[in-house]
């Protein structure tokens, strides 16, 4: 069933398909029946009782852990297998992933005329799009990000939906992260894709934190923001990180684009008399941070959150060192780049997204990154040069003392380093 029938049938065809990344398997047998008889065959693998309401049982073939579902829908009783497998396939959510090839006969069934619209780069509904959602309220998501992955035309149907008709809120968090993890690292534009969600009704019922960056606000004064918005702000912003970062491995990739997406949430709380400027804007969004990832399970791992606060809080600070004190930068490397894992190069690219996100400055962006790069890593060894140990012994565990002695000392480090960098100039 889905994308593994749509490739055969795009091949059959002579067209490029869909990459395959599963096996979606069904069969007549339910759900009983069929763990009796995976079970007497040595392939039944536990799975989730989510699955198992769906219909869904986990086996083991050819060393690999598959899923089988049972045909669903409730047909007459005289039925014929093509026939239940038609209703299958008209109950699914769109008419691309409604294509079936049987192993048996090497029929292809395609009812909805999927292999059409996957031809025409359309993705539609099977039957009635709110009939379609209102069985599974992520489909609604589902629809826009295969749309925007694929680059294909939605189904006007579709963006007659509003999202506050379908309880979104009350979806599972990991379905939910998982469409946000999807969206950052397969489309190539994941801001348009939120900004459409946005005017769907559907963000804010999901991510409430998310929802204000494409409300109108500016993005800040116009000599620094030429793009004026702040959706258009993070739309470039996450468009230059995606392909930037392309070559990146995926959870790399992903840490970057969480980092980039949550750099800029203190904005939400800036009064609008205060505007356009958002002063303070950057500490004040780390409680969004950890709130909307807290809201994403699954979505950052520690590193990941770790590099989103540390972005939100330094995004400016890191692009302009020269007019911080000495004192502030060995600050700034105690509380966030002294971490011995703490991933430079991906901070640094999170901060040349923030600057390259703007109407025309896409190269600014690219020297942001290396000069970030360069300089965090810089203040690393500088701070790291500093004999800790000896300084301990100094104050003979005297701990305040000892930490007002390291700083005095970063700061010294990080001065030589300044002065160095300075005479190359």
């Amino acid at each position: 069933m889905g994308s593994a029938a749509l490739a055969e049938a795009c091949r059959r065809a002579g067209i490029p398909g869909p990459r395959v990344a599963d096996v979606d398997l069904a069969w007549l047998l339910s759900v009983d029946d069929g763990e009796a008889l995976l079970r007497r065959h040595g392939a039944f693998r536990p799975t989730t009782a989510h699955n198992r309401a769906r219909g869904t049982l986990a086996i083991e073939a050819a060393g690999m852990r598959l899923e089988i579902t049972t045909l669903r829908g409730e047909p007459p009783p005289d039925a014929t297998i093509e026939q239940r497998i038609d209703l299958d396939l008209s109950l699914r959510d769109m008419t691309v992933g409604a294509l079936a090839w049987r192993l048996s006969t090497d029929r292809i069934h395609d009812p909805m005329h999927g292999l059409a619209d996957w031809r025409a780069r359309r993705v539609v509904a099977c039957g009635d799009p709110a009939a379609r959602v209102r069985e599974h309220p992520i489909r609604l998501m589902r629809y826009y990000r295969r749309a925007h992955e694929w680059g294909f035309d939605l189904d006007p149907r579709v963006r007659k939906l509003r999202g506050g008709d379908f309880g979104l809120a009350t979806l599972p968090a990991e379905a939910l992260a998982a469409e946000l993890r999807a969206a950052l690292l397969r489309c190539a534009s994941p801001g348009r894709l939120l900004h459409e969600l946005a005017e769907a009704g559907a963000l804010a019922a999901v991510a409430p934190e998310l929802a204000p960056q494409f409300d109108g606000r500016p993005a800040g004064p116009l000599r620094y923001h030429p793009e004026v918005s702040q959706a258009l702000h993070l739309i470039l912003a996450l468009e230059w990180a995606v392909e930037r970062t392309a070559p990146l491995p995926a959870e790399d990739r992903l840490a970057v684009a969480v980092a980039v997406l949550t750099h800029d949430l203190g904005k939400n709380l800036t009064p609008p008399r205060e505007w356009p400027s958002h002063r303070g804007h950057e500490e004040a969004g780390l409680p969004l941070v950890d709130r909307l990832l807290d809201r994403f399970p699954g979505l950052a791992d520690a590193r990941t959150r770790r590099l989103a606060r540390a972005v939100c809080a330094l995004h400016l600070h890191a692009r302009n060192l020269d007019a911080l004190r000495s004192r502030t930068i060995a600050r700034l490397y105690r509380e966030w780049w002294q971490w011995n894992a703490f991933p430079v190069a991906l901070f640094a690219a999170a901060v040349g997204a923030d600057a390259g996100g703007r109407l025309g400055l896409a190269a600014e962006g690219d020297r942001v990154r290396a000069a970030v790069e360069t300089d965090v890593h810089a203040i690393r060894r500088a701070c790291a040069s500093v004999d800790a140990g000896a300084l301990w012994t100094r104050h003979a565990g005297d701990k305040e003392a000892f930490a007002r002695a390291h700083h005095v000392a970063c700061a010294r480090a990080v001065a030589a380093w300044r002065r160095e960098r300075a005479a190359e100039k």
